[in-house]
Parts: C-alpha cells; structure tokens; sequence
C-alpha cells in the first residue's frame, strides 16, 4: 500500500472539484525550466519526494520509500483507512513551441432567425410579462390583501397593474429621493399623477404578491417562495430566446441593504452589498438564464457533481443546446479542468481564467523570469485530459494572467495598448489570441450591469422580494431593448433611427399608463396645494406648449377614453391640416378636427 506522501500528491486537489477520473492519464515528467535551470522536484507533503513507479491500467503504483524511523499517527492511520482507491492522475503538460498551430474553434451548426418586422416596445415587454403570470400577480397579490385584513379588499385589475408598472419605469427616469414627490405640485410628474393616485399606487405596491402564503411549508427549504412563481416564469422565458454562438457566465448584485438571510457582502463589486444572481449572458448583454443565490449549490440532476462553482454552470447551460459548439466563457471562480472536459463532450468549448493550483502537474515560469524576457511574454502548455485537448497559457502583462480553453490557443498572436511609465506614451505589446478572445467576449453580464444601472428603478421597500421584482424589471426591459436593436440590425435600420434606451423606456411606461387605461378623474372637494396660481400656471404650460409631440400609435388607436373636448383654439395635429379647432382629445392631449366636411378626430385615432 503506498505511503502518506504519495497519496497527498496523487490523490489530494482540494482546489479543484470534481470526481476523480482514471481515463488516459499519464504520469508527470520534469520539464526544463523556462531559463535553461535544472528543474526543481515538487516538494511532497511532509517535505520529502516520493517516487512513484509507472501507472498502468489496473495495476497499484510502486510505493515510495517510507519514512525512516518514524511510526505513522492515528490520523495518518485514519486517512490511509479512508483514502479511495481509484486515484486522479496527473495528466502530462507539454510545451508548446512557436510552430504549434493554432486551436481553431469547429464551425458553429446553429443559427438565429433574422426579424421580419420591428415592433413596439410594449409589444417586446408582453412576450415576457404574458397574461398568464399578470393574471396570477393579480389573483396572488388581492388574495394577500385580503388575508391581510378581510374587511378591505384591494380590487387590484390588470390595467392596474400595468400602470403601476408603468410608474415605476417612469420613476426610474425622474428620479426623485421619495416616491411621494412624484404627487407633490412643485415636483409632480403629469405622466403618474394624472394616471394614477398616491393612495392607489402605494396600496398596491404594499399589496403585491407573488404566491400564496397559506401554502408555505412548515419545514419550507426556499428561501425565494414568495417570489418562486415569478422567477420560475421569467427564467422559462429567457431561456427561449435564440442564443449566439457566444456566451458567458458571471455573477451580479443586486443593490440591496435591508435585512434578509440572502444578502451576500462582495467587497469587489461596486455594490457591495446585495442579493447574487448567477447569469448567462451574450457578448451583446442579453440575459438567457439566471439563478438567484441562496446559500447552497446543489448538484445538477443527472451531472456529475463537479463542485458549487462548477455545477452553477452545469445548472445555467442548461438551456444551451448541445452538439453545435457553443462557445462559453467564465472567470476563475468557476474553471475547473473536468468543468471543461464535461462540457467538451457535449460539444460546448470554453474559455476562461484559471486558478493554477486547480491544474495539478502544470509548473509555469515564474513571474519574475516572464517580466525579464519583456511585458508581452507568454507560455503555452496542451495537455490531453478525458481525450479532450486542454490549452493552459500564462501571459505576462501588469502581472500574469493564467487561462485554459478548449477551444482557443496563442495564435494567431495579436496586440494590444499598454502604457509605459518610462516612455510615458502609449506602447504596442504583443498579446495572445486566447487574450484577446477572452477580453472581447466574457463582458456580458458586466454590460448588462452597466445597462441595467442607467436608469435602475430606486423605490425603497423594506420586503426582500420587492427588491427582486424591481430588479427583473428592469433585466426584463433592457432584454427588450437589446431583442429591440438585434431586430433593427437585422432589417438594416440606420442607428440614427433606433431608439436609446431611455426613449425606449419612456415609451413603454408611457403605454403601460395609457393604453386601454382611463384618466384619472379628480375628485371634487375642497382644493389641494395644487390649486395654487403658479402651479396652475405651470400646468397651463405642459398642456400648451407652442410644439407637442402626439403619442404613441399603441394609445393613438386603442380606441378608449378618447372624448373631444372645447378648449382654446390650437394647431390641428392630424398630418396635413392647417386648421385651428377647438376640439380637444382629452387623452391624447391634441387639437383636432371636427366639421361636416372633415373628420381629423375619427382619421387621428383610426389610422
């Protein structure tokens, strides 16, 4: 039987997860060093060097020499009794020379439709948020009111919750340090307080709800019941949308410092404080999967059980189709050698940064030796893991940068800009392809953060799941937005036509609060603040401005709450009339025409 050492080297990687293979594994050989030295043995785990004997299959490895006059302790007795026999073989690295050709990437078997037609925002928004799971928002959230206190009800409707969406997502573009301004008359919004009053949105928003508390299980394990239905839908309808080649994965906070078992502290995320959800994004920003973290990774059904950083992946490619080479990429948090091997097999190549101590048997040059040779220098190792060739490269910039792929390798070599302190300018350093591939493609999800931080919907709330929903509205609407551009790129439209972002999410608040909705009529009474001259004044001058823009043709046409009223004479904004009429769309806010001869009014709202 072998001794302590011998097992520590062949069988111990805590770093790396993952089950233990024994499929084409070769034994490691000392390689030259990087400066022509004579190598230098790895220290085995009592400070001695073992000497294993060739492996071959089905055969024990020679045992090395025992420690000389020592007796082994109850614990090294223990972990001898416990160790597992089939034991994970270090695979041989060799050094790749200059004339190495390149690792090129098999030719992608999958497509994406291009777009017939390019749609209104609010059409984008209601393939995610279907009738289905507004009807269940509604059901759920009257139901918690009323287990609240039965002797008021909430009479919440799907108009109704659409202008409170729509409230929010205006909100999120006017920001205000508390919500109730919106309703104050030195600070008002017309587009919320017309539509809808402080009491109603903030009886809803104290309402909404997402599952029936009366079904919650005593012993209940998840910690994200209360807003389980809303995820399980979302994540259904991410995963449907058509995926690129190209996608990554990464984790991202959600902005929240409230009290909930689910906060997680990142201090290297611009927000440090927060819920952590693992997402798969492509190189454009789209989200396509997501699993909000809770505290513990479990295995994926049916995978192999790599370890919680490697089987979050497992989990969100789920989705991916296999066996038309997705290319995938990832940080080092998550690869890991069998990760990589795993999803080789499926024929999903990948690509990220790596944790040398997860690649037992690979030895680079060390960093001082690189930076001797010049900023630019690189390493590159294959090694044949699983029959899967894996490429490890160290490339030498500020400080090193260790990756591995599957797919990707040094060449073609390439270059990028760096400054230099002693020239004080700009210089061109070389960089590798695996480089270059891995900075171009891996920001996905940091560019949905970036998306998502524009114009985040800020509404405080002291319920955990509130802040989810907030959340995954706005990952909702910037999904739209993005599905929104791959639409007009692919229909040629020019970028000077396209909608940014705030417009397009101006545009959907603003359909959300009108269309098929009535204005809100103010009750009679006694006056409010808002009575006063200078906020008449002020309302006199959004009304009537010398130019108004129409609204959209989603509340243009939808044929409700459209009613003629007589104001003071203004510019018919029916196309190609000059008449100054005094009918007034009390809606659409516009003059138009109503005469025996012509009907602009009829021809603005039907056309």
């Amino acid at each position: 039987m072998p001794d302590d050492d011998e097992l520590a080297n062949l069988l111990d990687d805590p770093d790396e997860p993952g089950p233990r293979s024994s499929n084409r594994c070769q034994e490691q050989t000392p390689e030259p060093s990087h400066a022509g030295q004579r190598p230098t043995p790895e220290p085995s785990h009592a400070g001695q060097e073992p000497t294993p004997g060739p492996s071959h299959a089905g055969q024990e490895p020679t045992p090395g020499p025992s420690h000389a006059g020592q007796e082994p302790t109850p614990g090294q007795e223990q972990r001898k009794l416990t160790q597992p026999r089939n034991r994970r073989m270090i695979p041989l690295w060799r050094q790749m020379g200059a004339t190495n050709s390149a690792l090129d990437p098999p030719e992608w078997l999958g497509n994406i439709e291009p777009a017939t037609t390019v749609r209104n925002p609010v059409e984008y928004f209601r393939d995610f948020f279907t009738p289905d799971i507004m009807h269940n928002i509604v059901s759920q959230s009257n139901l918690y009111a009323t287990q609240k206190d039965v002797t008021r009800s909430l009479n919440l409707s799907v108009p109704d919750f659409e202008q409170f969406m729509g409230s929010l997502f205006a909100m999120s573009l006017v920001k205000l340090s508390s919500s109730r301004l919106y309703w104050k008359a030195k600070l008002q919004c017309p587009m919320i307080s017309e539509n809808m009053s402080r009491d109603r949105w903030e009886e809803i928003k104290a309402n909404v709800h997402f599952n029936d508390n009366s079904t919650l299980p005593n012993n209940n394990s998840d910690k994200l019941f209360k807003v389980r239905p809303l995820l399980t839908h979302l994540a259904a309808k991410f995963r449907a949308i058509p995926k690129p080649q190209r996608l990554c994965v990464d984790e991202q906070m959600v902005p929240f410092k409230g009290i909930s078992s689910l906060k997680q502290y990142l201090p290297s995320k611009p927000h440090k404080w927060g819920y952590k959800i693992f997402c798969l994004c492509g190189a454009d920003g789209i989200m396509y999967d997501f699993e909000v973290y809770t505290g513990k990774i479990l295995p994926v059904p049916g995978e192999p059980d790599l370890g919680a950083s490697s089987n979050v992946v497992l989990d969100l490619v789920k989705s991916v189709p296999t066996g038309i080479y997705h290319l995938l990429y990832f940080d080092n948090w998550f690869t890991s050698k069998p990760l990589m091997t795993t999803l080789a097999k499926k024929q999903i190549l990948c690509l990220g940064t790596v944790r040398v101590n997860r690649l037992p048997g690979l030895s680079f040059g060390s960093d001082k030796d690189l930076l001797k040779t010049g900023r630019g220098t690189h390493q590159e190792k294959s090694a044949l893991v699983d029959d899967v060739e894996v490429r490890a490269v160290k490339w030498m910039d500020n400080r090193s940068v260790n990756l591995l792929s599957t797919f990707a390798s040094v060449e073609p070599k390439g270059e990028c800009k760096r400054y230099d302190k002693k020239k004080k300018s700009t210089v061109m350093i070389p960089c590798p392809a695996i480089v270059l591939e891995y900075n171009k493609f891996m920001g996905g999800v940091d560019l949905m953060d970036s998306l998502l931080s524009l114009y985040r919907i800020h509404t405080r709330s002291k319920k955990y799941y509130h802040k989810l929903l907030f959340h995954f509205l706005d990952v909702t609407v910037v999904n739209c937005w993005l599905l929104y551009r791959r639409d007009c790129k692919d229909l040629g439209i020019p970028s000077r036509k396209i909608m940014m972002l705030q417009e397009f999410k101006l545009s959907l608040a603003e359909a959300l609060l009108l269309e098929g909705k009535s204005v809100l009529v103010r009750k009679r009474g006694r006056p409010s603040s808002a009575g006063s001259i200078a906020a008449e004044f002020q309302r006199k001058k959004r009304e009537f401005p010398a130019t108004k823009a129409i609204p959209g043709d989603e509340i243009r046409t939808d044929g409700y709450h459209h009613y003629p009223v007589v104001m003071v004479r203004g510019r018919c904004k029916n196309p190609n009339c000059k008449s100054v009429p005094v009918f007034f769309c009390n809606k659409c806010k516009v003059h138009l025409c109503i005469t025996k001869d012509k009907n602009c009014f009829l021809e603005f709202h039907t056309k």
